[in-house]
């Protein structure tokens, strides 16, 4: 099992990093997209290990079986998000459940998401990145099936769907990306991550805004001096939904052990299924 897991890793880290130079007294954190991760000074999300345990969906309203591209995805998740509209999510896992609200006005994400636990994409699958006081990362895993289940959907990216109400506040449902030769921000179709973040000062926020050259409105200010988040992944990352219940549970999972790669010693298993 332990060479399982090193195996993992080794897969896991890859495709790029992106290097978030934080501000103030915050520590520097990157987000990224798949496979390993040599993780020192810098924080990011990466990609998650497997369990056999099956889980429970609804059935997909798809008629047809169309591999996703990029050139076909705005027609087909389009069509798919009007054939599938649930707004709400069940996550349940070994530290808790949370209750998750898709973004109407973020439908290619909100699409794309049910269209995989409808597809029962996410079975099997952990927390396989955890940073405590930045985020929890989960959407994917090293086994054989995710590997061709990915096949069978595709290979494709999602416009970015920013939204200037929709911030990396605490409870953010996020996805990742690719930084490298990805000038749209498009994001990657199965990794997300769920924000814990931390609370800012006044002074935090002014020096995010000179650092990242981003103007943070009074509005979104006051959200993440009294609720936190990471604000500098703002108008990075497409936010397209909102933990509304189990909050606690995002702490519970952060603080699990875990290696030098941020993977969970304690295994932290995903059950994902749409509530309506």
């Amino acid at each position: 099992m332990k060479t399982k897991i090193n195996i993992a890793k080794i897969l896991i880290s890859c495709t790029l990093l992106f290097f978030i130079t934080a501000c103030g007294n915050k520590k520097t954190q990157e987000v990224t997209t798949t496979q390993t991760q040599q993780h020192t000074n810098n924080q990011s999300i990466n990609k998650p290990a497997t369990s056999t345990k099956k889980l429970s969906s609804s059935k997909t309203k798809h008629p047809k079986k169309i591999k996703l591209t990029d050139d076909n995805v705005v027609a087909e998740l389009t069509k798919y998000g009007k054939e599938n509209p649930e707004r709400l999510v069940r996550l349940t896992t070994t530290k808790g459940t949370m209750l998750i609200q898709l973004f109407e006005d973020t439908p290619l994400h909100r699409a794309n998401f049910v269209h995989l636990i409808k597809e029962n994409f996410y079975d099997g699958t952990e927390f396989y990145r955890v940073i405590d006081g930045f985020m929890i990362q989960g959407g994917d895993s090293d086994g054989y099936e995710r590997y061709a289940a990915k096949e069978k959907i595709g290979k494709y990216t999602i416009p970015s769907e920013f939204r200037d109400n929709h911030i990396h506040r605490r409870g953010a449902l996020s996805m990742v990306r690719e930084y490298e030769n990805n000038p749209e921000k498009r994001s990657s179709p199965y990794e997300f991550f769920i924000v814990q973040g931390t609370r800012y000062t006044d002074g935090e926020l002014r020096e995010t805004e000179f650092n990242y050259n981003m103007k943070i409105s009074p509005e979104n200010c006051e959200i993440y001096k009294t609720e936190g988040g990471c604000a500098y992944l703002d108008g990075q990352h497409t936010v397209f939904g909102q933990v509304i219940e189990g909050m606690e549970v995002i702490d519970k999972i952060a603080a699990v052990k875990t290696d030098n790669g941020d993977w969970p010693i304690e295994a932290v298993k995903i059950k994902l299924e749409i509530v309506k």
